[in-house]
């Protein structure tokens, strides 16, 4: 459904909010609501703090999200996949290059 409308789909690995762009935005509302609150928990004063607070989200802090989760997500794979050179000219039946004897 969502292909069919133009948009991809990518999972992402539980529990690494890093990977997320979605967890650095709310990261950075609620540390701004928390700044801001002065009113009582569910108040409807703390309800307007929470939508102007929604409303101050650009599309420039968006891409600036999608930037860092891909340049983390980037690294992260590249810290998980090690070369691994297999040398086809030397051929060896003795396994004491891999074992203790």
């Amino acid at each position: 459904m969502a292909r069919d409308r133009g948009f991809r789909v990518i999972r992402l690995p539980p529990y690494h909010c890093i990977f997320n762009p979605i967890e650095l935005i709310w990261s950075q509302m609620k540390n701004n609501i928390r700044r801001n609150n002065t009113a009582p928990q569910f108040s409807s004063a703390a309800i307007d703090i929470i939508r102007e607070e929604a409303s101050k989200i650009t599309a420039e802090m968006w891409a600036n999200c999608v930037r860092h989760s891909t340049k983390e997500g980037d690294q992260y794979r590249a810290r998980l996949i090690t070369p691994l050179i297999i040398n086809l000219e030397e051929s060896s039946d003795d396994d004491s290059d891999y074992f203790d004897q």
